[in-house]
């Protein structure tokens, strides 16, 4: 029982480890899709779309630490939407980046010509 117990918890802690990354490459994913959402909508713009990302990213159990939004103006009206992270580690000196990245063209009224 002395060898198979701190098997089992260091197992048991990988595990949980392991779901705290997807949870939080599931945040940032979706930090990244809500603020290129917000930065390409009508009237949005840079600055929206990373007070949107920031917001999901800094909301409670995030599970994001030390988390970056940022917005690229790409030629052609497209925008790219890059948010990157790190997972909450409950193991020690373990270090888990999250990223994603989403790109879209802006909206964009056009009058008839």
């Amino acid at each position: 029982m002395v060898l198979v117990i701190p098997v089992i918890m260091v197992i048991l802690l990988t595990v949980v480890q392991c779901a705290l990354w997807a949870h939080a490459a599931q945040v940032a994913q979706l930090a990244a899709s809500e603020g290129d959402r917000s930065a390409r909508s009508f009237g949005g713009g840079a600055l929206a779309g990373v007070g949107r990302a920031d917001a999901i990213l800094q909301g409670p159990g995030s599970g994001v630490v030390a988390s970056n939004a940022s917005v690229t103006m790409m030629p052609g009206g497209v925008t790219r939407f890059t948010v990157t992270g790190r997972a909450v580690s409950i193991l020690p000196d373990i270090t888990l980046p999250v990223s994603a990245v989403v790109v879209g063209p802006m909206q964009v009224f056009r009058g008839t010509e």
